[in-house]
């Protein structure tokens, strides 16, 4: 009983001392806010010719609102903040090449006027099933983003069909977004 009580006080100083630097970690799952049949995509068929077809750059999740902290009066100041993104990809016939792009910025920006903040290429072959994950750390405007209450997310996609005419068949494929999570420790705001 006595090993007890000086194992819980020793966590208990344990947490009072982590919170003497009085940082904030949030964890957003930016993918709850999207509507589901938006995550999805398929695609094709995409015929075979040489160099392959391309769609250009489309928009699976088109200019998304999504509110991070209701109701916060004090927010802190963002030190940093990472960004990852999970995607499987499941080809049927074909081949070709995918490219995920997701863009966020602040309520007044169309995301697709900013860089992107994370860029996902994925090869698509017949029968494989890809799973992609891409995590990163993103510079200041984007922890800054992530401080506000609100922000706007675009997410597209870039497809490539098959470049050989007589050996490929044409592209199908499936792509599926299974995450999009940021991480954002803050620390108290500065008087």
């Amino acid at each position: 009983m006595r090993t007890t009580r000086w194992i819980i006080a020793m966590a208990a100083l344990g947490l009072l001392a982590g919170c003497g630097d009085r940082h904030l970690v949030l964890k957003v799952d930016v993918l709850s806010y999207l509507d589901p049949t938006l995550t999805h995509a398929e695609f094709g068929p995409i015929p075979a010719i040489p160099g392959g077809l391309s769609t250009g750059e489309q928009q699976l999740v088109k200019d998304a609102q999504i509110n991070l902290v209701d109701g916060t009066t004090n927010p802190a100041d963002a030190q940093s903040i990472s960004i990852s993104m999970t995607t499987i990809a499941t080809d049927s016939t074909g081949s070709g090449a995918d490219t995920l792009r997701l863009y966020v910025s602040d309520t007044n920006t169309d995301p697709l006027t900013t860089p992107p903040v994370a860029v996902l290429p994925m090869m698509l072959e017949p029968g494989v099933t890809d799973t992609a994950h891409v995590d990163l750390g993103s510079d200041q405007r984007v922890a800054d983003l992530f401080a506000s209450k609100k922000l706007r997310i675009t997410l597209t996609n870039s497809l490539r069909g098959p470049d050989d005419a007589v050996s490929s068949e044409p592209l199908n494929a499936k792509v599926a977004i299974t995450e999009i999570e940021a991480v954002m420790v803050a620390g108290r705001k500065s008087e």
